[in-house]
């Protein structure tokens, strides 16, 4: 007789266990609104370009972005035998030059270091290339 009053009360649990979720639907469900972006693109390219340090580099060079067609340095690699510097330009791509490699047809990579790269353009003026993109003269 005990048992045959636990079986009536765990198959009463079955039961309402199993029409508890039976009740609910698809459309139930809470509707959570899209998620809003933001209104302007964190990954266009042309928004990191137009910084004091491209506009110091237009005045004193007269070339502006021809110095780097618009690239910007994006990091280093420094090794016992290579020194690279990776340019990212305005579309996406990602470019790496060695130390004496041609960036443009008028600009050269002089030297690499870890957080500057030293360029020289055309006319032998040497430029510092910053990762925060800024371009300036170079002292020496």
């Amino acid at each position: 007789m005990n048992t045959n009053k636990i079986f009536r009360l765990f198959l009463f649990l079955l039961i309402a266990f199993f029409l508890q979720f039976h009740s609910l639907k698809a459309e139930d469900t809470n509707k959570i609104d899209d998620e809003e972006l933001p209104a302007i693109d964190p990954f266009a390219g042309g928004v990191g370009n137009t910084t004091q340090g491209n506009v110091e580099a237009t005045n004193q060079s007269g070339q502006g972005s021809g110095l780097l067609n618009n690239m910007r340095l994006v990091g280093t690699i420094t090794g016992i035998d290579k020194k690279i510097a990776i340019f990212s330009s305005p579309d996406g791509g990602a470019f790496k030059y060695q130390e004496n490699d041609a960036i443009t047809e008028t600009t050269t990579l002089i030297e690499v270091f870890n957080e500057v790269v030293i360029v020289r353009d055309g006319s032998n003026k040497e430029y510092e290339v910053y990762m925060n993109n800024i371009i300036k003269p170079s002292d020496g």
